[in-house]
């Protein structure tokens, strides 16, 4: 595909969003396991004090006749607060799926679940939606790459775009309304990363995406309502997106529109970002490999690639959760003295554990050029980290190297167990043991699945 640049990405995602290829049932099905997770995740985050907070109606007492449902919740919410919600609660405790280029795809779910309420859609459509969203993110993801060093632009701003083109479309907008909320969704801007980084990090990780989707409803809503589009919001000279964030670089796309991310979606098995993934299985491998000795630690020394340097490795303070699980020594710390890496285990409590930073200080990692090489080539889309660890008496371990994380597509049906499992230990607090199967089942299902209507999806995880 020859480089698509300027408006016609925009004339590229109207087009895609609302005439689509169709889509092979193998892909559906592999939307299907995105949505059990992504659910699981969801009702997992129900009983974090810093995201209940963050949900219900603005107002305290607003009762909203027809709005629409959030997973895990009884009151009914207007479609952008139902969008924020949903989505907050998928990404809170950082276990929602990701993709060879990062980001998190499901953070679109928030504006399709609202959406699709609205019009009582089959499930079928959600399904589509999702495949279509993951795409429009991912792409736009892959060929730019915002969040570089030298720029530092959140890509929350992909999930606007993607959200507000599918409530457009999965509330019957044409191609002309898909593309006015898109132009207009890249007008809002893209935010700087600060909060995502020591010392910044903060609980705005949790629901930057959510915000996203949520104003994607809205500006999908003010499409439907007539309002317009823009010509040249990307190349405008000296005040479009382009010349005021990218210096003058185009926005553009690489690969044609089709359903590449979510065949090639990565689910996480552990709660961190996928840069960490890989070195955090090396770690918990060699737990295994340390309990029968006697011998303290005395140096763990991890080859990475470089994104896993450049955006989660960290001294210093840690100050919060936010910025705990952002920290790559941190997360391998706590999985060699643990055997685990739980959301719990980047507590205040947990991390008040001397032993931890002790640990931390004598972590040494360094760029492993053929994983950095790997990393950025689609072709083979490595995440890969290699450890050794050194004991005080000398003792040294195997060196332990992984190129795919549990999640990556290259081990998909390894990681269905685990993905299974993963379901049941999010949702066990809320649902006994029989409707966790019987969801899961019915969710796994997609063919049953596709005839259900939305509405009645919400209402059984409610």
């Amino acid at each position: 595909m020859q480089s698509v640049v300027a408006e016609d990405v925009i004339e590229a995602i109207a087009g895609f969003v609302s005439d689509p290829p169709p889509v092979p049932n193998e892909t559906l099905r592999t939307a299907a396991l995105a949505l059990a997770d992504a659910i699981g995740c969801a009702i997992g985050a129900l009983d974090d004090v810093d995201c209940r907070r963050l949900l219900g109606p603005l107002v305290p007492g607003t009762v909203v006749p027809q709005g629409v449902g959030v997973p895990g919740r009884a009151e009914p919410l207007d479609p952008a607060k139902a969008a924020f919600d949903t989505t907050a609660l998928i990404r809170w405790l950082d276990f929602n799926d990701t993709t060879p280029v990062g980001g998190h795809p499901s953070d679109n779910l928030g504006a399709i679940l609202a959406a699709a309420q609205l019009r009582s859609l089959p499930m079928a459509d959600v399904l589509q939606a999702m495949v279509l969203a993951y795409e429009v993110q991912g792409c736009l993801a892959e060929a730019n790459r915002f969040d570089r060093k030298g720029l530092e632009l959140d890509q929350s701003i992909y999930v606007r775009i993607a959200s507000a083109a599918l409530a457009a479309r999965l509330w019957g907008a044409d191609r002309q309304m898909i593309r006015n909320a898109v132009s207009n969704a890249w007008l809002d801007g893209p935010a700087p990363t600060a909060y995502r980084n020591p010392p910044n990090a903060g609980t705005r990780k949790g629901w930057a995406s959510a915000d996203a989707g949520s104003r994607g409803v809205f500006l999908a809503w003010l499409a439907m309502r007539g309002e317009m589009g823009y010509p040249q919001p990307l190349s405008a000279p000296g005040r479009g997106f382009s010349d005021v964030f990218l210096r003058g670089e185009p926005v553009r796309l690489e690969r044609p529109l089709g359903h590449f991310f979510m065949d090639h979606v990565i689910f996480k098995l552990f709660p961190c970002q996928r840069n960490g993934s890989t070195a955090v299985e090396c770690a918990l491998r060699l737990h295994a490999w340390c309990r029968p000795h006697a011998a303290p630690i005395a140096a763990v020394d991890i080859q990475t690639h470089d994104e896993a340097i450049n955006r989660i490795c960290h001294d210093g303070p840690l100050p919060n959760a936010a910025a705990r699980d952002h920290c790559l020594q941190y997360m391998v710390a706590i999985a060699l003295l643990k055997g685990r890496l739980a959301s719990e285990d980047y507590s205040d409590a947990a991390a008040a554990d001397p032993a931890i930073d002790r640990l931390r200080g004598m972590i040494r990692v360094t760029e492993n050029a053929g994983y950095s090489a790997a990393h950025h080539d689609l072709a083979r889309a490595t995440c890969a980290s290699g450890m050794r660890i050194t004991l005080v008496d000398g003792q040294v371990s195997p060196f332990v190297e992984i190129h795919h994380p549990a999640g990556d597509p290259a081990r998909r049906a390894e990681a269905v167990p685990h993905l299974i499992d993963k379901f049941h230990r999010l949702t066990q607090a809320a649902w006994p043991e029989v409707r966790r199967a019987a969801l899961l089942d019915a969710i796994l299902d997609a063919d049953a699945l596709s005839g259900m209507r939305v509405n009645d999806f919400i209402t059984s995880i409610c």
